[in-house]
């Protein structure tokens, strides 16, 4: 800014390297620059160096890098991934849980077709007729009601058990292996009955449980509960 009978000052010069030159032959800050003026070589080279990607160097690079734990399972890690035993187990639980299904429908067919009705009240009556008070107590229809009722419960939630201790097993969870395991143990007081189905089903479950208890699928059970206490104890 400038008073009256001042003439206005030229701006000296800057040389190259002054304060305000970014580079030499490169405008400063705030002036414009001419009509096809390119940057000099040097400057493109460096804005080249400075964009190209370069990658991470290894995690060993870096100060205080120790590698793994000792004795921390990798829960990514190939040992933790499920060994073929156990997902034939699991396999066999699910197909378990079909055959059940198909016990819940033909419960569902008996509730609801009267002649099918009357068919599966006939055997179980012939089944207990030796018993006086099994068969006094079939001969009551509201007695009858109430156990194809509960039959028809039962069954509906021995299917969500099979599927349910399926997936719970197929992660490594090993409450849900006990669980199946006792499970399977109650089912066998049902082979004495003269039906197919249930002999085929329990009969899945029981090798189910011998590919579950034998290894590898217990070390897998052991990895994953060695991780969880390791998890615990961090915590």
């Amino acid at each position: 800014m400038t008073t009256s009978g001042e003439e206005p000052q030229e701006r000296p010069t800057p040389q190259p390297g002054s304060y305000g030159e970014v580079a030499p032959g490169v405008p400063r800050y705030g002036e414009y620059a001419p009509a096809g003026w390119e940057p000099p070589q040097e400057v493109k080279d460096a804005q080249a160096a400075n964009t190209s990607p370069s990658p991470l160097p290894p995690a060993a690079a870096y100060p205080g890098y120790q590698g793994a734990q000792q004795g921390v399972p990798n829960v990514a890690g190939p040992h933790l991934a499920p060994p073929k035993p156990l997902l034939v187990a699991v396999r066999l639980i699910q197909l378990a849980g079909v055959l059940q299904l198909l016990s819940t429908l033909a419960v569902v067919l008996v509730l609801l077709v009267p002649s099918l009705r009357d068919v599966a009240v006939n055997t179980i009556r012939a089944a207990t007729a030796g018993d006086p008070t099994l068969a006094g107590f079939y001969a009551d229809p509201a007695m009858m009601n109430t156990l194809l009722y509960t039959a028809f419960v039962l069954s509906v939630l021995g299917s969500i058990a099979y599927f349910y201790l399926a997936k719970k097993i197929r992660r490594g969870t090993n409450w849900a292996r006990i669980t199946a395991l006792v499970l399977a143990c109650f089912s066998l007081l049902a082979l004495g009955q003269p039906n197919v189905l249930a002999i085929v089903q329990i009969s899945l479950g029981v090798i189910a449980m011998i590919l579950l208890f034998r290894s590898p699928s217990k070390d897998y059970f052991l990895a994953h509960k060695e991780h969880k206490e390791h998890k615990a104890r961090r915590l």
